[in-house]
């Protein structure tokens, strides 16, 4: 019988000669047991490693073209599996092991490079090993196929039915992932709260669309931009460079390299929209936040500078691409700071163009007019420059204080991150934020921390606003950001959000353009809006919308940062609470759990409860009656705190039972997600005056009542617990509404109710189980 084992001969050899023969396996052995079948194998499994370094560079681009870097990443790849498949094949046939040593070793590599790619994007181990494992399997399946297909040793029987078996494979999985793909559909709370809109006082133009002014583009720049060359030869002006080392300390060299600059030269660069005519016209910048460096993004508002130049404002998306992530060069430290000075370096050099008679600019800017737009981290970014005293007030590099007033912030999707171990509060300046609640990368809702650190002074005609947005994400504000909130390839795993990005740069525009309309043109009209987004119902697309608003004209019964006790408020102001399993002041919270500065009330009931503010006197402080109740309204801002209702008690004595509920009560009740009754849609709010007149409202007759939506934001339930860190485990982020109820809807009911001496405001809570935050009562 024939040995299978060879070098016999070499058994009678001396040691030395026996290992070195070991060592040296001949290289018919080498390969001897990857047979072409084998071989399509290997080749399938280099396909789908070629793939996934592919993918995985378009998310670190070095920045000199997505082709290049695709065939590097490609030989990079094929480097790697051949050494792989080498040294497998040598080991196993030094071991003598009859098995497919290149094979082998190139699965494995493969198994280990698409699972470390896909772990270093925050997939997780668990998820990235599983996925390497299945998809080096199907890769080579897929290469044996192909070489069985065009081999001549089996019938074409065998062959149909592998083909069939496959197909039938793909399908299923390509049907999964097409349904685990799909845009998520708006959950029934988001269709709640753009239910009724029709009820909304419409405003009277759409503020998307263009304006009377014709207008001009035009960039200004270093005038030597290697990348770009608007900025660079191509400029119309030339602009200077500023030194930001009092605020960058970390320039790595290959950052220096890839833009040929450091943090001591740092460019201004701007894309300008003009109207044309004498002016002076308002000036609006807007700047982008954190993206691929390479990946340039600051053109990706022209569709708002657009707008706005027809409206009559000089717009300026500013580039800072030079501040953003590098997969190669990282990101400067605390970045926001250098990203809003840089803001007020370009109000400082436009002021020099402005008083330049060979420029555009000149005598046309009204600097008394200014808004800062920003997007992510430049969002945060806006507000700390509208903040200029608070961060830079002994740099005196900037522009003189005096020189110029920004009069409003707008910031999309920001972040808040603790600069210096603080955050901006701003005073006396107009605010808006705008948040996806399907944005994937800031999961949280950070601009309302920011909205709730606006204040103004009693006789400001500033206002603060915010809109949460069902179905909307992270990226598509910007053209070229795009429907994916991660990078490649951890991007691939997030469902669409259920807006395009056209309906959701749609919602932008109306609201974008009428805050500058109201903010720098005084167009108080477009202000319903922001007291109520049913007012643009026209013009906004059918999803879900909560929203908050307070004035300067606001005068506070309670806010409850300032409370203590829970039955002793502020201004004499008492509370009490009835039916109630649990109440007590605490922050909201957010997806994440953590406070969100917001301090509210928290109620939880089992079946009906009451809530009651009242006083000896009337509970609106002096003045806010000035004009008479005309025109005034009950103002509170209510949110469901996502939780379970629960059985908690803390405070349970009551010192009155809640009226019985309507007998048609459920059948007005909008619907939770789950499909029961949200308790919420059946709140009825009732006043009473010092008399005894009382007059109950229910609230969903002046505004629809809906929880906040939940969100799905992976393709696979899996993700949702493990993906970066666990951040998508929570759906929902409790939002605040705010509800106006006109104080004549009170006096209409009852006649002999007097508004102007209300000395009771009771939350009356029909159905249970249920429970509510409520903050900012009072009176606007």
């Amino acid at each position: 019988m024939r040995s299978t084992i060879p070098y016999e001969s070499a058994n009678t050899a001396p040691l030395g000669k026996r290992i070195a023969a070991r060592l040296r396996p001949e290289r018919g052995r080498l390969y001897r047991y990857d047979t072409a079948l084998w071989r399509a194998a290997s080749a399938g499994v280099w396909t789908a490693g070629s793939a996934m370094a592919a993918v995985s560079i378009l998310g670190a681009p070095t920045g000199h073209g997505a082709g290049l870097d695709i065939a590097a990443a490609v030989a990079m790849n094929t480097a790697g599996l051949m050494l792989a498949g080498r040294l497998a094949a040598w080991l196993f046939a030094a071991l003598r092991l009859a098995a497919p040593g290149f094979a082998a070793g190139a699965a494995l590599y493969t198994v280990a490079e698409i699972a470390l790619l896909l772990y270093v994007n925050d997939l997780g181990w668990a998820f990235s090993l599983v996925f390497a494992l299945v998809s080096t399997a199907v890769a080579a399946l897929a290469g044996a196929l192909l070489r069985l297909t065009l081999s001549r040793r089996f019938a074409w029987r065998v062959k149909l039915g592998a083909w069939l078996a496959a197909a039938l494979l793909a399908a299923s999985a390509a049907y999964a992932a097409d349904r685990a793909g799909e845009p998520a559909g708006l959950p029934a709370s988001a269709q709640a709260g753009r239910a009724g809109a029709s009820a909304g006082p419409w405003l009277a133009d759409d503020p998307s669309q263009p304006g009377g002014y014709a207008y001009f583009a035009f960039t200004y720049g270093s005038g030597q931009d290697r990348w770009r060359p608007e900025y660079g030869s191509d400029a119309d002006i030339v602009s200077s460079s500023v030194d930001a080392s009092a605020y960058i300390d970390d320039w790595p060299w290959l950052r220096k390299w890839f833009w040929g600059f450091d943090e001591r030269s740092l460019p201004l660069n701007g894309s300008v929209w003009m109207p044309e005519g004498e002016g002076p016209f308002p000036l609006v910048l807007i700047v982008h936040g954190n993206h691929l460096m390479e990946d340039f993004s600051d053109g990706g508002y022209a569709y708002l500078g657009e707008l706005l130049a027809s409206r009559g404002f000089i717009a300026v998306s500013i580039d800072e691409n030079f501040l953003n992530y590098s997969a190669w060069s990282g990101i400067p430290d605390e970045d926001m700071k250098p990203r809003a000075w840089l803001l007020l370096k370009h109000i400082q050099q436009i002021q020099a163009f402005a008083a330049d008679a060979s420029t555009p600019f000149f005598g046309r800017v009204d600097f008394g007019r200014i808004a800062l737009i920003g997007h992510s981290r430049g969002g945060q970014a806006v507000a700390m420059a509208a903040a200029a005293d608070q961060w830079f007030a002994q740099d005196g590099s900037l522009p003189d204080r005096g020189s110029y007033t920004i009069q409003s912030v707008a910031a999309l999707a920001p972040t808040d991150t603790a600069v210096d171990g603080k955050r901006t509060a701003l005073r006396d300046i107009s605010y808006l934020t705008l948040q996806g609640a399907a944005d994937a990368d800031i999961t949280n809702f950070y601009g309302d921390r920011q909205y709730r650190r606006v204040s103004f002074s009693p006789s400001s005609h500033r206002f603060k606003a915010s809109l949460y947005i069902a179905g909307a994400n992270h990226g598509q504000f910007n053209t070229s950001w795009g429907r994916l909130d991660d990078s490649l390839p951890a991007g691939l795993f997030l469902r669409a959000p259920a807006l395009s990005g056209e309906q959701q740069r749609q919602i932008a525009k109306v609201y974008l353009a009428a805050f500058a309309e109201a903010t720098l043109h005084g167009k108080d009209e477009y202000r319903r809006l922001f007291r109520d987004y049913r007012a643009g119902a026209p013009f906004l697309p059918d999803t879900g919308y909560w929203s908050r608003y307070e004035d300067g004209g606001f005068v506070p019964v309670v806010r409850y940062e300032e409370a203590g006790d829970i039955r002793s408020l502020p201004h004499g102001v008492k509370a009490e609470a009835a039916g109630v399993s649990f109440w007590s002041h605490e922050e909201a919270k957010d997806r994440d759990g953590n406070g969100t500065g917001n301090k509210a009330v928290k109620l939880k009931w089992n079946e009906a409860a009451k809530y009651t503010l009242f006083s000896k006197g009337a509970l609106a402080l002096p003045g806010v009656w000035e004009n008479g109740a005309d025109g005034a309204s009950l103002t509170f801002a209510m949110a469901d705190p996502g939780e379970e209702p629960g059985d908690e008690t803390e405070d349970p004595d009551s010192a009155e039972e809640p009226d019985e509920a309507r007998p048609n009560q459920e059948e007005d009740m909008r619907q939770k997600e789950d499909g029961t009754p949200d308790p919420l849609s059946a709140v009825e709010v009732e006043l009473a005056d010092e008399f005894g007149a009382a007059v109950r409202i229910k609230l969903s007759d002046i505004m629809p009542v809906s929880p906040s939506p939940a969100t799905t934001f992976t393709r696979l339930p899996w993700l949702e617990k493990t993906m970066d860190g666990g951040k998508y485990d929570e759906p929902v982020q409790s939002v605040f509404q705010t509800y106006e109820i006109p104080l004549e809807r009170f006096e209409e009911q009852n006649p002999d109710f007097d508004a102007e001496d209300i000395t009771r405001i009771t939350f009356v809570f029909p159905e249970g189980p249920g429970q509510a935050m409520l903050d900012d009562i009072g009176f606007s």
